[in-house]
């Protein structure tokens, strides 16, 4: 016996067909695009690594290169005697970091912050580097803020800046490739290119010098933010 047909209503066949058409004339998803005139999001830069290098309680991972050192007390280092610098012999920094530091002079004291010189117990190896100089009175060159022995600061914009002795200072000192600048108190007072071969700004190691009898500078609150490699 023939199997019978089945019948489909006629309104329900017209509507499958139709919804057959529009989902075969359906685009396809289209990747939102971006307005004319607009770059694309940029990457977010990589964050920053942040080391305490001194905090107050102790000196691991500081040496002392040369005669003289620094006291221990209140939270801060002391300089005394000399000629000779403590650095951090723990790391080596490149070239793109972000160094702050508080500082403070008894008087007309002498003192400094080197920068990317090589490791070693010669006092000498700051002079692969450079020397970011803390002293009020010297020759502009070789002043507080200067980079010492190659370019002087802006002394208007220093001399504003500047607490009197027996008071705390603020460097911030950033490091770009071959690009030194110098902040005093949050003013800049210093922007230096590096263009002597036989010194660098990084690779290498940062130090506090302390000059010599009767120049007492102190230091507290060492932080370095290192970017990159």
């Amino acid at each position: 016996m023939p199997t019978p047909h089945r019948r489909i209503p006629l309104r329900a066949a017209l509507v499958a067909a139709a919804a057959g058409c529009l989902l075969a004339a359906a685009p396809a998803p289209v990747p939102a695009a971006t307005a004319p005139g607009t770059a694309p999001a940029a990457k977010a830069a990589p964050a920053a690594e942040r080391l305490v290098l001194f905090d107050g309680t102790g000196t691991e991972g500081w040496s002392q290169a040369g005669p003289g050192g620094f006291t221990l007390a209140d939270g801060a280092l002391t300089s005394y005697g000399g000629l000779g610098l403590i650095w951090y012999s723990g790391r080596e920094f490149g070239t793109n970091y972000h160094l702050t530091l508080d500082w403070r002079m008894a008087g007309d004291d002498n003192s400094g912050v080197h920068l990317g010189f090589p490791a070693g117990d010669d006092p000498a190896i700051r002079n692969a580097g450079f020397e970011v100089q803390i002293d009020a009175t010297d020759s502009p060159d070789r002043t507080t803020g200067a980079v010492y022995g190659f370019q002087l600061p802006d002394i208007a914009a220093r001399d504003a800046a500047l607490k009197p002795p027996g008071e705390w200072n603020t460097y911030d000192l950033r490091v770009d490739g071959d690009r030194l600048t110098v902040e005093l108190n949050g003013v800049q007072i210093n922007d230096y290119t590096d263009t002597v071969p036989e010194r660098r700004l990084g690779p290498g190691h940062i130090g506090l010098q302390n000059h010599g009898t009767g120049d007492e500078v102190s230091f507290r609150n060492i932080v370095i933010e290192v970017y990159g490699k």
